[in-house]
């Protein structure tokens, strides 16, 4: 082969390396924002609930059998979660500080900004406004999968019950 042909054959085959290469970072960013799109818009509180070490379950604490809630993330990269148990009592006018105990043990509720790991299909919460002090400035990971629909959450329980094997909170896509 000549010099000539070398050289031809090595620039044709950078240049297919180049096109390769820009495709597959092309259909990487793709693929990210496809990702993103699924989450953005409001979802709806369909369930929260914790299973149990012994294999039973219960609803989660925060929310009771009949959890409302919603979550919302928007394009810009904030959302806010807002869920409630609807079972709470009503508050006399003034509250009772044990009707105020119970309205804030019967929710939860943050908004701030947001990230996706989309390798390890995590989405990162980031609140900068919470119900509780201790949320605020921390990083809230949350396990995903999407099945049609519907968005679940799902984790290992923490230290502070440790009855709970997993914790798994579901949404349904807002039409």
């Amino acid at each position: 082969m000549s010099k000539r042909s070398v050289a031809f054959a090595a620039i044709m085959l950078v240049a297919v390396a180049f096109l390769v290469v820009r495709h597959s970072a092309s259909a990487q960013k793709q693929a990210s924002a496809d990702v993103r799109s699924h989450f953005l818009g409001t979802w709806k509180l369909v369930s929260a609930e914790d299973t149990m070490k012994d294999g039973s379950t219960r609803p989660y604490p925060d929310t009771g059998p009949h959890g409302l809630g919603y979550l919302m993330y928007t394009p810009d990269g904030h959302m806010c979660a807002n869920l409630m148990n609807p079972d709470r009592p009503k508050w006399d006018v003034p509250p009772t500080a044990a009707q105020k105990v119970a309205a804030i043990e019967g929710m939860a509720a943050y908004c701030g900004t947001f990230k996706i790991d989309e390798i390890n299909h995590v989405m990162l919460h980031y609140p900068e406004v919470a119900w509780m002090p201790n949320y605020v400035g921390t990083e809230q990971r949350r396990p995903y999968k999407f099945e049609g629909n519907h968005l679940s959450f799902s984790g290992p329980g923490q230290s502070d019950e440790p009855d709970v094997a997993q914790w798994t909170i579901t949404w349904e896509k807002v039409k």
